[in-house]
């Protein structure tokens, strides 16, 4: 047997291929959709609700997340202590999300008891109760919360953000005031759980180990009948204001740091351009070890994190980077900052940092795929498109595919200086 050598560090490889195991779809007798991902040793289970319920299709702030917030809050036959209660006994755990278009409600449990908690779920999306008291206690720690974060510079600069490059009134803004949570009343919090948590608005998603009767269970609960229909078919719709103002400070008296924000409106997974963006965000500050990181954080000490990401929302996208200084040093960083964008307009990124990156992002998708729960999660971000998992795959290839020079034209095509939105929040303009 060959002896370790501990003076060398592990044989680089490059990862030439990813094979990501498929879902399959099945279909409840009332045309519910059902995303199925088997896997796994342990005999557990994830089911998770999704509706399209989400932000957007509010016609007043905090609706929909008030909305989700409060199915756990009683049903017709438990309190909210008594499903905790329940919950806990089975050794199973539900969590409730709500995002800009979909809102879910997700079961973790053991196969042993998916009887019981599976009748505790359809008692929790079917027969929810929406108590007064309860609705009025979430709706004032809410506010309490959104009165703390006012106080983020922050969370002010992502607000702001936002407002410029889709419009305050754009749900993918969701700006709305301290008063909002004063003016929700609880029958409109009921007119929308009738509207969009319907069997004919509801995709489920299913991973874990699987046998042959947990289908029919998940039928017997959700599918034999519809339940509930939509009262509208009718969609609102949300129009993009992009401002023309460029640049912005906003006044945050006493800041001891001011949040800074650079970016810009961009496109959504689905755009051809899509891979060749991520791997040049990668690159500028999408990882740890990353342009911007190396230079404000390591070289500079200006800060303690700086990040660019994107984000691919279903009907847009943007590219932002993110980060607080001192607001002794906010000038200079952000001209760090421009500096590093202009790098990428004008040099060509070497081979071997390329090479780094790709690999690295790799091993993060590899990463992401490591269970049945994770590839669900993956799903689900990519259901709304009209992809599975297996989109991955191509746009694996299509990032090893990536030159430095496609990501100098990318550069020069999408983060000129004159198309980015600055926003600074602090005591001090930069």
């Amino acid at each position: 047997m060959e002896k370790l050598n501990r003076n060398l560090p592990p044989q680089f490889k490059t990862i030439e291929h990813v094979d990501i195991p498929k879902s399959k779809q099945e279909v409840l007798s009332n045309e519910i959709p059902v995303h199925i991902i088997s896997g796994g040793s342990q005999d557990v289970l994830k089911i998770e609700m999704i509706f399209n319920a989400g932000i957007w299709h509010q016609k007043l702030p905090l609706i929909a997340g008030t909305c989700n917030s409060m199915l756990n809050e009683g049903t017709e036959k438990y309190s909210a202590a008594q499903l905790a209660e329940k919950f806990d006994f089975y050794g199973a755990y539900i969590a409730y999300n709500n995002s800009q278009h979909d809102a879910s409600v997700c079961l973790y449990t053991l196969n042993k008891y998916l009887d019981e908690t599976l009748d505790l779920l359809e008692e929790i999306i079917k027969r929810p109760t929406f108590p007064k008291k309860e609705f009025k206690t979430i709706l004032s720690n809410k506010k309490q919360s959104y009165l703390v974060n006012r106080e983020k510079t922050n969370a002010l600069a992502k607000e702001k953000f936002n407002s410029l490059i889709y419009g305050e009134k754009h749900p993918y803004a969701n700006i709305f005031k301290a008063s909002a949570f004063d003016e929700v009343q609880l029958d409109d919090i009921k007119t929308y759980y009738k509207d969009r948590y319907t069997s004919d608005n509801c995709r489920i998603i299913v991973s874990g180990k699987m046998d042959n009767s947990i289908l029919s269970k998940i039928e017997d609960r959700f599918g034999a009948s519809a339940w509930s229909t939509k009262s509208s078919n009718i969609e609102i719709k949300h129009e993009f204001q992009i401002s023309n103002e460029k640049k912005v400070f906003v006044l945050k008296k006493d800041a001891v740091q001011s949040s800074i924000r650079i970016g810009r409106p961009l496109f959504n997974k689905t755009h051809p351009d899509f891979a060749g963006i991520m791997l040049l965000n990668l690159v500028l500050g999408g990882y740890f070890g990353s342009r911007l990181m190396q230079n404000i954080r390591e070289d500079k000490g200006y800060t303690y994190g700086i990040n660019s990401l994107l984000l691919s929302h279903l009907k847009s996208g943007h590219f932002a980077i993110v980060t607080e200084v001192g607001k002794d040093v906010c000038k200079a960083a952000i001209s760090e900052i421009y500096k590093e964008i202009s790098r990428l307009r004008v040099e060509l990124v070497p081979e071997e940092e390329l090479i780094l990156v790709k690999n690295f992002f790799s091993g993060e998708i590899l990463r992401s795929f490591d269970s049945p729960f994770a590839l669900s999660e993956s799903l689900r971000g990519n259901l709304p498109f009209g992809f599975d998992n297996s989109y991955y795959e191509k746009f694996l290839q299509e990032i090893k595919g990536t030159s430095s020079q496609k990501i100098m034209e990318l550069a020069n095509t999408y983060f000129k200086e004159e198309d980015l939105y600055e926003v600074v929040v602090g005591e001090n303009k930069a």
